[in-house]
């Protein structure tokens, strides 16, 4: 039993701290969860204005917890560029716990709840916290998986590089209007 126990926490720490950064693209798949107030938040009506940061969480995740805040401090900064929306992955049952928390913390982005876990399988997301960045096109541009002291870092950096490529497409197709 001992044994058992001991390959399951190597493997659960494997999954939760490796570093499984992709910048490989896929198509985002669109969703329509409840926020806080109870408004429906439609993924595609928010990525068509702005880069999201899509982060998926649990109550029960400590590293969740401590990558949150971190998040808030994104989207405060990067409010005209990104909007982050973390999705709470727990149970209906533990719902009101992870309300509690969120509404605590008075976070400044979205927070919305997949109680079913279908978003989650969409997005073939095994354990929290897991974040992906979805551009103006809907396409996953970068994902990563756990969370570690520092990886915020590198959550901006995608940012301020998506946020410079968009800005040069954009000059690029000014100037290509002027041009013709």
């Amino acid at each position: 039993m001992k044994k058992v126990l001991i390959i399951f926490f190597v493997i659960y720490g494997t999954l939760l701290f490796a570093n499984n950064d992709s910048t490989k693209v896929a198509t985002a798949h669109d969703f329509e969860l409840e926020n806080l107030k109870g408004k429906k938040i439609k993924l595609s009506d928010i990525y068509k204005d702005k880069l999201v940061v899509l982060d998926f969480w649990a109550n029960w995740c400590v590293p969740c917890k401590k990558e949150l805040p971190e998040l808030d401090k994104l989207q405060k900064k990067y409010k005209d560029f990104i909007q982050v929306i973390a999705v709470d992955i727990d149970k209906a049952r533990h719902l009101s716990k992870a309300k509690t928390y969120a509404k605590s913390k008075k976070f400044s982005f979205e927070i919305v709840f997949d109680t079913d876990q279908k978003v989650m399988n969409l997005y073939n997301v095994k354990v929290p916290p897991f974040t992906f960045i979805i551009s103006k096109n809907g396409e996953i541009i970068w994902s990563h998986l756990g969370y570690k002291r520092g990886d915020e870092k590198e959550i901006e950096t995608q940012i301020i590089k998506l946020i410079e490529l968009e800005n040069n497409d954009s000059l690029q197709t000014e100037i290509n209007g002027e041009i013709e």
